[in-house]
């Protein structure tokens, strides 16, 4: 049994070791390719996170890249797009709109989203190439491509889930704080104007759910907040 799993095992190791080192110099090379953010508008926004998650600092670089997007290191650092920043200062995203980009992120981080890719996704990684060396030799050609498919399909899963579990967080961080859920849902109705990426609703391989699910999933989840809190009284 354990010849067996040996070779499995020791794949899975060796991804997660090739994840760990890719992670680190990805974390240096955004930190080389960045700036920390300094706005009055937001930074009112994250005194008032760091009231409410009791923290002692939190910073926010910009990077210096033209897409739109928002992410996070493993390592602890909020990046967001200098693309993103550029819709601000034009008006096309408001301060709080923004803001909320920042909660998501701050959802990856503390729900450890970022640490835990890592191991699920080389764990998926190995099992899809020992799968796939298996297929190609029943199914020549083919086997190979089923395998990376499998792969490809069951890491935007667990993606997606973490962009909803993100979402969540978001939803409840920037209610507390006041804010409340509609500029992260006006936010998600820009995005695809913004990013010129038209998402469809059949998401098997995509990493992130559409725009509309996403909503969905907020106006659901603060719904049911609401009826709790009224039976609750």
């Amino acid at each position: 049994m354990i010849t067996k799993i040996l070779p499995i095992v020791v794949l899975i190791s060796a991804f997660y070791i090739g994840s760990i080192y890719s992670s680190r110099n990805l974390s240096k090379k955004l930190e080389k390719n960045s700036r920390i953010f300094h706005d009055p508008v937001i930074e009112n926004y994250l005194t008032t996170f760091k009231s409410i998650l009791n923290l002692s600092n939190l910073k926010v670089f910009v990077l210096n890249e033209k897409q739109i997007n928002g992410l996070v290191t493993p390592n602890g650092n909020i990046f967001i797009t200098q693309g993103f920043i550029n819709q601000y200062k034009i008006g096309k995203v408001s301060g709080v709109e923004l803001t909320s980009v920042i909660a998501h992120e701050l959802g990856h981080l503390a729900l450890g989203h970022t640490k835990k890719r890592l191991i699920t996704f080389s764990a998926i990684s190995a099992i899809s190439m020992f799968i796939s060396t298996i297929l190609s030799r029943l199914i020549p050609y083919l086997g190979s491509i089923i395998g990376r498919y499998l792969s490809q399909v069951l890491i935007s899963g667990l993606s997606r889930r973490d962009e909803f579990e993100a979402d969540s967080y978001a939803s409840a961080l920037l209610i507390k704080s006041g804010i409340g859920t509609a500029p992260q849902i006006s936010l998600l109705k820009k995005l695809e104007n913004l990013t010129g990426n038209i998402s469809s609703n059949i998401t098997w391989t995509h990493s992130h759910p559409s725009p509309d699910q996403r909503i969905n999933a907020i106006q659901k989840l603060e719904a049911s907040w609401i009826t709790r809190i009224k039976d609750q009284n």
